[in-house]
C-alpha cells in the first residue's frame, strides 16, 4: 500500500466518524443542523477520499481543505459552539483533514517531480 492509499483510508475513517458521529456522541437537544454538517461533510469526505484513491489530483485535495476549513468554522458559522462534544469534534476533525489534504498534496507533488526527473532526456546519468 503506498503512503497516498494510506493518507485517503485515513480520511475515509475520519469520514464515517464523522457520519456515525451524531449517534456516538451525546448530541444537545435540537441539533439538528449539527447531525446534518456532521453527515454531509462525512460523506463528502468519504466520497472524496475514494475518488482520491482512484485518481489523486492537487485539486482534489483542495477540496479537502475546504471541507476542514468549513468543519473547523461550521460551530460558531451553525450556532453549535456551545455544544462541546460536537464543536470539538468539528474542530479536530477539520484539523485532521486540513492537515492530511496537505500531507497528500506533498505527496502528490513530490511523486509527480520525482517520476519527471526520472523521464528527463538531459539528465546526467
Amino acid at each position: 500500500m503506498t503512503t497516498r492509499r494510506w493518507v485517503d483510508w485515513v480520511n475515509v475513517i475520519l469520514g464515517v466518524w464523522l457520519i456515525a458521529s451524531p449517534w456516538l456522541l451525546p448530541v444537545a437537544a435540537g441539533a439538528e443542523p449539527t447531525a446534518w454538517n456532521s453527515w454531509s461533510v462525512g460523506a463528502g469526505i468519504v466520497t472524496l477520499a475514494f475518488f482520491a484513491m482512484y485518481k489523486p489530483a492537487v485539486r482534489g485535495d483542495t477540496v479537502g481543505i475546504i471541507f476542514g476549513a468549513w468543519l473547523m468554522a461550521s460551530p460558531w458559522l451553525l450556532g453549535f459552539n456551545s455544544a462541546q462534544a460536537e464543536a470539538t469534534n468539528a474542530v479536530i476533525i477539520g484539523a485532521l483533514v486540513i492537515g492530511y489534504a496537505l500531507w497528500a498534496m506533498r505527496i502528490d507533488i513530490t511523486s509527480r517531480d520525482r517520476a519527471a526527473y526520472d523521464t528527463d532526456p538531459y539528465r546526467p546519468a
